[in-house]
């Protein structure tokens, strides 16, 4: 029997299975039956187009050693109402064809906040190369990249330096207001898998054909440019940018939790179970990543608070059913600042999700 995996499930920001949920009145357990239904079509319309889904795992979820990035670009600095134009074919030739990216993009726009606290955010995490004329906020267009090593982010900024409206970029690894905010704001653009981009299209077209929709120049840079429906890329295959989980959103996790469970419950009711023995394991053979977490002499009750507070706080990714031994997992991130001064860094936890007892049992972290 196979392990039925999904890596990321979009329902923040796509509402198709809410709207299903809601309107449709689909219950859990039909439900269960869909998502595994669109994973099963998404797998092979991908394998259609020589793509497996699972080459697109770390483009798809955040990982404890790459960094993410936001891109500021001024479009007041552009002679083109359509300046994502020029962004990108300065941008496209510095992606190497061995590299894989979900790439999300869209203007600096927040009508619900002062302009004055937008700047505030912005100037706060953005590292800027050159003066700004702050005139409003949604004069900046952002590009956030995902899964890169810091010889990729240096060559993007290096080769984005001579380019007039490239202001600088951010740093997104970690939790900001900045990154809050354009968790809101961007949509996704597209996942670059190395020479292939893959791009979501109307659902009145068919996923065996290949549309560019987002009509960037990917192929005069050597790239080739798959498209499928939105309702596969949508649901499956759009990076969400992590950020606390707000009011009237907590459906994400349920629907995620309901891709491998026919009967999901609310993570808030699970008692973290870390057994004993699990913790000498770590110490034994984590001991690197507990002394970064501050936990190297066994602080069981403070691992079982930081990973408490996450499972309420977050999103959760990486979800697997095991049919041949009826077990379902996924995976979180904690942020870790360390305690002797080092750089903050991201653990990725494992736990085993065994709702007949209402328990979340560590697995382990990395």
């Amino acid at each position: 029997m196979a392990r039925k995996i999904i890596y990321t499930l979009n329902a923040r920001d796509n509402v198709m299975l809410e709207v299903a949920r809601d309107y449709s009145e689909i219950g859990p357990v039909r439900m269960n039956h869909e998502i595994q239904g669109i994973l099963a079509t998404t797998e092979k319309i991908l394998a259609n187009k020589e793509i497996k889904y699972s080459n697109l795992k770390t483009a798809l979820m955040p990982n404890g050693t790459r960094r993410e990035i936001a891109l500021a670009f001024d479009s007041q600095r552009i002679d083109d109402d359509w300046y994502g134009l020029p962004i990108y074919k300065a941008l496209i030739p510095l992606f190497s064809k061995q590299s894989s990216h979900s790439i999300l993009a869209g203007d600096f726009l927040a009508f619900n906040y002062r302009q004055d606290l937008l700047h505030e955010v912005f100037t706060e995490s953005v590292q800027l190369i050159r003066e700004i004329n702050w005139l409003h906020s949604n004069q900046f267009f952002i590009v956030y990249i995902n899964n890169l090593s810091d010889k990729m982010i240096k060559t993007i900024h290096e080769g984005l330096k001579s380019f007039e409206p490239y202001v600088g970029y951010a740093d997104m690894t970690f939790a900001s207001r900045f990154k809050l905010l354009l968790s809101t704001m961007l949509v996704n653009d597209c996942i670059k898998y190395k020479d292939i981009v893959l791009i979501g299209h109307g659902d009145d077209l068919d996923s065996n054909e290949d549309v560019n929709m987002c009509r960037y120049p990917w192929e005069d840079f050597g790239f080739r440019c798959h498209s499928l429906q939105d309702m596969h890329f949508g649901v499956l295959l759009s990076c969400k940018i992590e950020r606390p989980v707000f009011k009237g959103f907590e459906a994400d996790t349920e629907f995620s939790l309901n891709a491998v469970d026919p009967d999901p419950m609310p993570l808030a009711e699970f008692e973290i179970c870390i057994a004993e023995e699990k913790l000498g394991y770590l110490a034994t053979n984590k001991a690197g990543t507990l002394k970064s977490m501050g936990l190297l002499t066994g602080n069981l009750p403070e691992l079982n608070k930081m990973i408490a507070a996450k499972i309420s706080s977050n999103y959760i990714y990486n979800m697997t059913y095991d049919e041949k031994h009826d077990i379902r997992k996924f995976n979180i991130i904690l942020e870790i600042n360390p305690t002797d001064g080092a750089p903050p860094k991201r653990v990725v936890v494992a736990l085993q999700y065994i709702p007949q007892k209402r328990s979340l049992r560590l697995i382990t972290l990395y």
